[in-house]
C-alpha cells in the first residue's frame, strides 16, 4: 500500500508541475500529442570580410650612410722649440799630490743649448662620419581586405506547424525519469531546476532549446527527444 501511495505521488507531482502536451490520443499503451514541427536549419559557408580594404599612413625615418674621411689634426706651422745642450763625458785619471791617482769624468760640449722655430710635421687620420641620406617622410598606403571563411547557421522555415508526435505517457513521468533529464540538459549546458522534484520553468525553456537546436519535435517529453538525451523511459 505504502509503495502504492508513492507512486501515485510521483505520478501526480510529474503532471501538475511538468506540463506535459495534451494527450490527443492513445493507441495500444501509446500516447499522442500535437507538437510543434521541428524547426529545420541548413549551414552555408561563405567569405566574410576580415579586415576591410584600408588606406594607412606609414611614417619613414631618416636615412643615413657611413663615409671614411681623412682629416688633418696637426697643422705642420712652424713652432718655437728648445734644443737642449748635448755633452759627451770622458773619463781621465789625474796624479795627486801625494803620488796618488784619482778617476774624474769631464765633459765636453757637443752641441750648445739653443732655441729655434721649427716646423713640426702635419698629422692626419681617418674618421667615419654619418651623412643624411634621406629626409625623413610619410607616404600612404593601400592595404587589400583579407577574408575568412565562416559558416552560418540559418532556419529555413521560421513558422511552427503543428504535428501529432509519440510523447511518454503521464503515467510514465516519474521523478526518476525527471530527475535524468535535468541532469541530461546541466551536462549539456543547459539550466535546469535540479532535484527540485519537478520540471520547473527553467526546465522546460531549456528542453525546449534543446529541441530547436537539435531540429526535434517541438513541445513536451516527445519520444525522439527522449531518445537523443539517452533517457530510460
Amino acid at each position: 500500500m505504502k509503495i502504492l501511495f508513492v507512486l501515485y505521488f510521483e505520478i501526480l507531482i510529474s503532471f501538475s508541475c511538468f506540463g506535459q502536451a495534451e494527450i490527443s490520443r492513445q493507441d495500444s499503451g501509446r500516447c499522442f500529442a500535437i507538437c510543434g514541427t521541428p524547426m529545420i536549419y541548413r549551414v552555408e559557408n561563405i567569405t566574410a570580410v576580415n579586415i576591410p580594404r584600408h588606406k594607412k599612413v606609414l611614417y619613414i625615418p631618416s636615412a643615413f650612410r657611413l663615409l671614411t674621411d681623412t682629416v688633418q689634426f696637426a697643422s705642420g706651422d712652424s713652432v718655437w722649440q728648445t734644443l737642449p745642450g748635448i755633452y759627451d763625458a770622458i773619463d781621465e785619471k789625474v796624479v795627486l799630490g801625494n803620488g796618488k791617482t784619482k778617476l774624474i769624468t769631464k765633459y765636453r760640449v757637443i752641441q750648445v743649448p739653443s732655441h729655434e722655430f721649427t716646423r713640426a710635421a702635419k698629422k692626419i687620420k681617418e674618421i667615419k662620419v654619418y651623412e643624411m641620406a634621406d629626409f625623413p617622410s610619410k607616404k600612404k598606403v593601400e592595404f587589400p581586405a583579407s577574408y575568412t571563411k565562416v559558416s552560418l547557421r540559418k532556419l529555413v522555415d521560421s513558422e511552427i506547424k503543428e504535428m501529432e508526435m509519440e510523447v511518454l505517457c503521464i503515467e510514465k513521468v516519474t521523478k526518476k525519469i525527471i530527475d535524468q533529464i535535468q541532469l541530461k540538459l546541466e551536462g549539456l549546458g543547459y539550466e535546469t531546476n535540479t532535484f527540485s522534484n519537478e520540471l520547473g520553468e527553467l526546465t522546460i525553456d531549456s528542453l525546449m532549446k534543446f529541441q530547436q537546436q537539435n531540429e526535434l519535435p517541438i513541445g513536451g517529453l516527445n519520444i525522439p527527444t527522449l531518445e537523443l538525451l539517452g533517457i530510460n523511459y
